[in-house]
C-alpha cells in the first residue's frame, strides 16, 4: 500500500508539472483569430501568421510601409491616413511579430535579421497580389519607429533596389547591453518566474500609462492608454517580450558603410528620453549625407504627438526623391 501511495504520488506530481509546462508554453504561440478592424488582415509564412492593416487612396500612385516599435502596433500610425491617402499613397502598417494582433512568437522570428527578411518576403506578397498593377513595380517608401527602425534598416540593405527611400523615426539601433541579464532571464527554472513578472508589472496598465507620458511628452488620454493596452493583453505577450529581451542586440553600422542603400532620413523628437540625439548624431558620423530633421517639442512618438509635422517631412522626403 505505501508503495503505491509513493507511486500515486508521484504520478499526481507529474500531471502538476505538465499541468504548468503547459500553461507557460501554450501562450508563446498565441494568435488573435480575427482582425478587430475592417481593413485587417492576416498573412501567412513558415507557420508564423502576421497582421496588417492596408489603405487604398482613389488615385494611387505610390506605396509605403510602416513599422512600429517595441510594444506598438498598427495603432502607433493611426494618423497616416489622414495626411497619406490624400497624396495617392497606398497604405500599409504591420504588427511585428509578437506584438499588435499577430501572432505572439519567441526565438528567432524575434531577431531583427529574420524579420527583415520576413517583411521583405511581405512586400513580395503584397506587389504580387494585392496591390493595383499600377504599383506593383513602384519602389516602396519605408517608415521605421524606434525598434522598428533597425528592421527598416537592415531591409533596405538586404534589398536597396526595393526602395525608394528610407525614413527613420527616432530610431533604435542601439540595443541595451543585457549579456549578464540574460544569464538569469535563459536559466529555465527562473523563465517563467520572469513571464509572470512581465505580464504582472511591466504590462500592467498603471506601468503602460507611464510608459506612453514618457513615449509622447505629456499624459496619455484614456483611448491612447487603451490602443496601446488592448493588443498587449493577448496571452503569450510576456513570452514574446522575454524572448525578444534575450535577443536584443546593438547593429555595426560601420559594417554598413561601404554597401549601396536607399536615400536615409532621420527625424527625431527634440525631446526625446528613450533613444536620445546623440544615437542620430552618430548615426550621420557613418553616413554623413542623412540629413536630421528635429521636431520641437516632441519626444519618442512624434507620429502619434506631432502627426502634422511628422506626416508632412514624410510627404516632403518621398515628394523630392520622386523628383529626381
Amino acid at each position: 500500500m505505501q508503495g503505491e501511495a509513493i507511486a500515486g504520488r508521484h504520478v499526481l506530481k507529474g500531471v502538476l508539472w505538465i499541468s504548468v509546462i503547459l500553461v507557460l508554453f501554450s501562450t508563446s504561440w498565441g494568435l488573435c483569430r480575427e482582425s478587430p478592424f475592417a481593413n485587417g488582415h492576416f498573412w501567412e509564412k513558415d507557420g508564423l501568421f502576421l497582421h496588417y492593416r492596408m489603405w487604398f487612396p482613389e488615385h494611387p500612385r505610390r506605396k509605403i510601409l510602416f513599422i512600429h516599435g517595441l510594444g506598438g502596433s498598427t495603432f502607433s500610425w493611426r494618423y497616416a491616413p489622414d495626411f497619406l491617402l490624400q497624396e495617392g499613397y497606398c497604405i500599409v502598417a504591420v504588427d511585428l511579430p509578437g506584438f499588435g494582433y499577430s501572432q505572439r512568437a519567441t526565438g528567432r522570428f524575434l531577431r531583427a535579421e529574420v524579420q527583415a527578411r520576413l517583411l521583405l518576403d511581405f512586400l513580395e506578397f503584397l506587389d504580387q497580389t494585392l496591390l493595383p498593377e499600377g504599383l506593383s513595380h513602384v519602389p516602396w517608401c519605408l517608415v521605421g519607429h524606434s525598434m522598428g527602425g533597425k528592421i527598416a534598416f537592415l531591409m533596405s540593405f538586404k534589398e536597396p533596389e526595393r526602395f525608394l527611400g528610407v525614413l527613420f523615426v527616432d530610431a533604435a539601433f542601439r540595443g541595451p547591453s543585457l549579456r549578464f541579464f540574460r544569464v538569469f532571464t535563459t536559466f529555465p527554472p527562473l523563465r517563467g518566474c520572469w513571464v509572470t513578472f512581465i505580464r504582472n508589472v511591466f504590462l500592467a496598465p498603471s506601468r503602460i500609462r507611464r510608459f506612453l507620458a514618457r513615449a509622447y511628452g505629456r499624459k496619455p488620454s484614456a483611448s491612447e492608454v487603451e490602443g496601446y493596452l488592448t493588443p498587449l493583453r493577448l496571452p503569450g505577450t510576456a513570452r514574446s517580450l522575454l524572448s525578444l529581451v534575450n535577443q536584443a542586440s546593438s547593429l555595426r553600422l560601420a559594417a554598413f558603410s561601404e554597401r549601396p542603400h536607399p536615400p536615409f532620413l532621420l527625424l527625431w523628437g527634440e525631446r526625446d528620453r528613450f533613444v536620445p540625439r546623440w544615437q542620430a548624431e552618430k548615426f550621420r558620423e557613418v553616413f554623413p549625407e542623412t540629413p536630421l530633421v528635429v521636431i520641437p517639442g516632441a519626444s519618442h512618438c512624434p507620429m502619434e504627438t506631432h502627426p502634422e509635422e511628422c506626416y508632412s517631412v514624410v510627404i516632403e522626403f518621398y515628394n523630392a526623391l520622386a523628383l529626381r
